[in-house]
């Protein structure tokens, strides 16, 4: 399975090595406010991929901050609970040598 994964990342590297090449004529990119960014297009595409990262890494962080809280709180509690010690609860019916769950006469 490794090497499916590691011959899939190499043609997936090829093929945009090879985009990146057929693509380095000069592109204009119309920005704000009259500006005007000249450059090599795969420059161009590479900036707006990069945008894109940071903009789904913006909209994620919150929920996962949150999630490292709650779990981070989750360990707290389950190290005071283990911190604890345990109480042995033995109900009054219950005598030695019957499991508890019998179906059966009462002895």
């Amino acid at each position: 399975m490794k090497l499916i994964t590691w011959i899939f990342r190499i043609v997936l590297f090829v093929l945009l090595f090879v985009l990146a090449l057929r693509n380095t004529g000069d592109a204009d990119l119309q920005l704000f406010f009259g500006a005007v960014w000249h450059a090599p297009l795969i420059l161009i595409l590479l900036a707006a991929f990069g945008l894109g990262i940071v903009a789904a890494l913006a909209a994620v962080a919150p929920g996962l901050m949150r999630q490292r809280m709650e779990a981070s709180r989750l360990r707290r509690a389950l190290g005071a609970v283990r911190a604890t010690p345990a109480v042995d609860v033995v109900p009054p019916e219950a005598k030695p040598g019957v499991p508890y769950n019998v179906v059966g006469p009462k002895v």
